[in-house]
């Protein structure tokens, strides 16, 4: 039963009191639950000091929660006494009663305000979305959003009104339903909206998987808690009401104990890096009321406070904080690390011209490095999509980045899938040549990094580095990318998930593992996976549509969403004004240019696959684009230099960018990079700044095209620019002999893959041949593999076998013939029906992998044919011829030749099993020949 009061005073007395207490009560439930939820969700472990400190932080902060829930609970209850007694006066109009026994006034109307809301927040997403995709200046944007805002609430209330006397006439048809009626009472209404809730997060659970990782649980849980306390605390005041004058003295004193855990918190206890983090990135509770008190106290809204650890040394001056570029040499100390930062001497080339990193610039640096998979650079901001006809700001925060850093405009990446790239780029050596390699993985799982290889965390451990890596996908679980890393983290990707929302979690990951190395050298490896297919919608980022393309553009506004929370908060730890940053991708993604399916990658070498950002932020540095052919392989040559790490033992594929990052003039506009890809097909290609070229094993086929003219790779011009293929081809081939050919089978998995073709030894093959020869590669013999019997349909896998005398100046296809014989040996004379002739496909040794021209004098080579012997094929034998032909012309064999095709030269026979038993098959049988 409500108590009454003689007075209006009284009565408000009593409201303030109660939402103190209300408060009080929720206050303290969250401080105890939020303090142990924090520690459990935090990614690694917290020291005994930081669980102090985290002790310390957490009373803080829920102080300023009890302070702000018991203003706001007070304010309510005495807006709520205020308009009791206008009515009881006459003064505010009550609204219309609703006369039907057993209905509550007020429970249509809150199905109404739910319902309206629902909708309110449906209609303003859209416009939101719609005024940010059409509109490039944000104040207008967000005046017109405001004034659209401003219509829509006349419209809400006209809505509200309708849809309350509709409810409470539904409610009235429901009234047999008495304490059960959900239109009608309170507590069934509430059961039902929280189920319908309840009902609503388990269906996008199960049918939106995406939507787990953003689900606001946590925040949930903190409002349940804070919710449940203060109904405990309201409940204490009742049961207890004389104790509040009691405890007045004891209230002073707390108010006096917690006045000193404030101070001392926002002023020391809160500057401790790792208890902060571990808040910020464990507790999105925890988070945003650290956002509340940074908010209330950065007078000059620059974005950083000067409690908290946050230290802007110029509260009043916006340029001047933390996180702000310290321009050289003017005088004034803008990021707040005590000095001007100078560049007067950066860019003096040291004596005898050798561009070395300045003396500026050499610090006992901390290196972060980004990869955000599958991110194409012309789907950027900085990469011309915002001034392109979709006008899409995709990368505003990327963009922000470029503007303070190097940003390279042509990055090339070693090839176009995850599995090939991301290894090479972790060594500056490419995959299928260069890297030791563990095959033995389950289909679809990358092949394990052997330990002969070196990777960046192992030569930055070679300098005294913490290292780490935070990874995001199942390709990181038993990859061998944990050499030479302390702290490796692939928890987030653990599991297979295509449609995992990762971002968010991989930023708390990393800055949770930065805050822990304050004070050390630290590198750390960071892989953002979310643009990656499959994509998902992000409609609490932007709605750009639901096509392929729309998505893949939506998952790369959430990624630098998530990308700039991480530099944000870097920018306030101490260690970030010696801190380089380096963001590249992996590949890009094809949107179904040039025929390569929608969404997908790994298969082509094109650009939309291979042109990737890659940007290198030094604090301090002038800023700058860098133009001409580069690879992100030189990243890790760039920061062994850049971080003073002997490397002279190691060879690379890439090349430091030491001199295009700190000098001018230096860009390589000649350079030739290259690219490759096995999948589904052997591919290979080099890249400069004007041309670029591919090549096609299989077919033995090049595209060639002239990048300043037709930029997106449409004419292949291969045949009317012959100067241009010349230089690209004789780069190509210099570049293959080098890596690809490279006679190394612990290095180079294309060798390993030509061991089937190259022989270690002299074979000795079931059916000798002498006297055949294609120029100078000698015929031995031949045989059929695993001893098969040769019989009228059997499947037959023939091998021909060769000794190399001298190599071929262009690559060879060969062709083999078989036809049925009763002869004991076919004769060059004689001409075989030609209606039962069987032939194999024209084609190079391994699909044009290891052909002819790379062979080297002194090489056994195994070349394999499959045939199917026709089932109506009777006969004692089966002859076999085999031909040879450049791209120009057939080559005439040395020795037997068929008579009526005198450029298939004839190897011998095979006997038939079926028509001699007992006679064994090819493997085992012979021919006598005369030479």
């Amino acid at each position: 039963m409500s108590p009454s009061f003689r007075t209006l005073g009284a009565a408000a007395r009593a409201d303030v009191g109660g939402a103190i207490a209300a408060a009080a009560g929720g206050a303290i439930a969250f401080a105890a639950v939020e303090y142990v939820l924090t520690q459990v969700a935090y990614a690694g472990a917290v020291s005994l000091p930081a669980r102090l400190e985290l002790a310390a932080l957490t009373a803080t902060l829920s102080l300023f929660l009890w302070l702000a829930l018991a203003v706001g609970v007070s304010a309510a209850a005495l807006a709520i006494r205020g308009v009791t007694r206008s009515r009881a006066a006459g003064w505010l109009a009550a609204p219309p009663a609703i006369t039907a026994p057993a209905i509550r006034p007020g429970a249509p109307r809150l199905w109404a305000v739910l319902v309206t809301g629902l909708a309110s927040i449906a209609v303003l997403q859209r416009v939101a979305a719609w005024a940010i995709l059409h509109f490039k200046e944000p104040q207008l944007t967000a005046a017109l959003i405001a004034v659209i805002a401003v219509g829509w609430l006349a419209v809400a209330v006209g809505l509200a009104r309708a849809l309350t006397a509709g409810l409470a006439a539904g409610a009235r048809k429901l009234v047999r339903l008495g304490p059960y009626n959900p239109l009608g009472r309170w507590r069934a209404a509430g059961v039902v909206v929280a189920g319908l809730i309840a009902a609503a997060l388990a269906i996008t659970w199960r049918l939106v998987p995406q939507s787990r990782s953003v689900m606001p649980v946590r925040l949930v849980v903190s409002g349940v808690v804070i919710g449940l306390g203060m109904g405990l605390g309201v409940l204490r005041r009742r049961r207890h009401p004389a104790s509040a004058a009691r405890s007045r003295r004891r209230a002073l004193a707390g108010a006096g104990g917690a006045l000193a855990l404030i101070v001392a918190t926002l002023v020391w206890l809160g500057a401790a890096v790792e208890p902060k983090y571990v808040a910020i990135t464990a507790s999105p509770a925890l988070a945003k009321l650290i956002d509340g008190v940074r908010f209330a106290n950065d007078l000059d809204h620059d974005g950083f406070g000067s409690l908290l650890g946050e230290g802007d040394c110029a509260p009043l001056d916006p340029r001047i904080h933390p996180g702000a570029v310290d321009v050289p040499d003017n005088g004034v100390d803008e990021n707040c690390d005590g000095h001007d930062f100078s560049l007067r001497a950066a860019q003096r080339p040291a004596p005898g011209g050798d561009k070395q990193v300045p003396a500026a610039f050499q610090k006992d640096w901390n290196v972060l490095l980004i990869t955000v998979d599958t991110l194409r650079y012309d789907h950027t901001t900085f990469g011309g999509y915002a001034a392109g006809p979709r006008h899409r700001d995709t990368t505003p925060n990327l963009a922000d980045l470029v503007k303070r850093s190097v940003s390279f405009t042509f990055t090339n990446a070693p090839s176009a899938g995850t599995m090939a790239s991301i290894p090479a780029i972790l060594t500056s050596k490419f995959f299928h040549s260069g890297i030791a390699l563990d095959e033995k993985r389950p289909p679809g799982m990358p092949p394990i990094l052997l330990p002969e290889n070196t990777t960046l965390p192992e030569i930055m451990k070679r300098h005294g580095y913490a290292t780490g890596v935070v990874a995001s996908h199942v390709y990181w679980n038993h990859w061998g990318l944990d050499q030479g890393v302390d702290d490796y983290d692939n928890s987030i990707g653990k599991t297979d998930d295509p449609f995992r929302v990762a971002a968010d979690q991989v930023t708390d990951h990393a800055l949770a593992w930065v805050s822990r190395q304050q004070g050390k050298r630290w590198f750390l490896w960071a892989h953002y996976i979310d643009p990656h297919g499959r994509y998902v919608a992000h409609p609490d980022v932007v709605d750009y549509g639901s096509s392929e393309p729309d998505l893949y553009d939506a998952e790369i506004k959430w990624t630098d969403q998530e990308l700039g929370r991480l530099f944000r908060e870097l920018s306030r730890l101490p260690s970030y004004e010696h801190t380089i940053i380096v963001l590249t991708s992996d590949h890009g993604d094809s949107m179904a240019e040039h025929g390569v399916p929608l969404g997908t990658h790994g298969t082509a070498l094109y650009r939309e696959l291979q042109h990737v950002p890659m940007i290198f932020y030094i604090p301090g540095n002038r800023p700058r684009l860098v133009g001409g052919a580069v690879s992100n392989l030189d990243i890790v040559p760039t920061l062994a230099q850049l971080c003073g790490i002997d490397v002279h033992d190691l060879a690379f594929e890439g090349k430091s960018l030491v001199p295009q990052l700190f000098y001018d003039g230096t860009e390589d506009h000649d350079r030739i990079v290259f690219a490759e890809t096995n999948a589904p097909t052997k591919q290979r290609a080099a890249i400069s700044e004007h041309w670029k070229l591919i090549y096609y094993f299989a077919t033995n086929l090049y595209e060639l095209y002239d990048l300043a003219r037709d930029p997106w790779e449409h004419s292949n011009v291969a045949t009317s620019q012959p100067a241009a293929l010349a230089t690209m081809k004789q780069a190509l081939e210099a570049w293959m002999d080098r890596v690809m050919y490279a006679r190394d089978p612990k290095f180079n998995q294309a060798f390993r893959q030509m061991s089937d073709v190259m022989l270690a030894a002299p074979p000795a093959p079931g059916v000798t041949t002498t006297g055949v020869a294609f120029g100078g590669l000698d015929v031995l013999g031949l045989d059929v593999a695993d001893g098969k019997p040769v019989e009228p349909g059997a499947k037959l896998d023939v091998h021909v076998y060769f000794r190399v005398r001298a190599p071929s100046a262009e690559p060879i296809k060969f062709q083999l013939e078989v036809w049925p014989t009763d002869a004991p040996d076919p004769q060059p004379t004689a001409a075989p029906d030609p209606t039962k002739i069987l032939r194999t496909g024209l084609r190079p040794t391994a699909d044009g992998a290891f052909s002819a021209e790379r062979w080297k004098p002194g090489d056994f080579i195994r070349e394999r044919f499959p045939i199917t012997v026709p089932r109506d094929w009777h006969a004692a034998r089966l002859a076999v011829g085999l031909g040879a032909a450049t791209a120009a012309a057939q080559i005439p064999p040395s020795g037997p030749a068929r008579a009526d095709a005198p450029s298939v030269a004839v190897l011998g026979t095979l006997v038939f099993s079926a028509v001699t038993p007992g006679s064994g098959s090819g493997s085992g049988s012979s021919a006598s020949r005369a030479p």
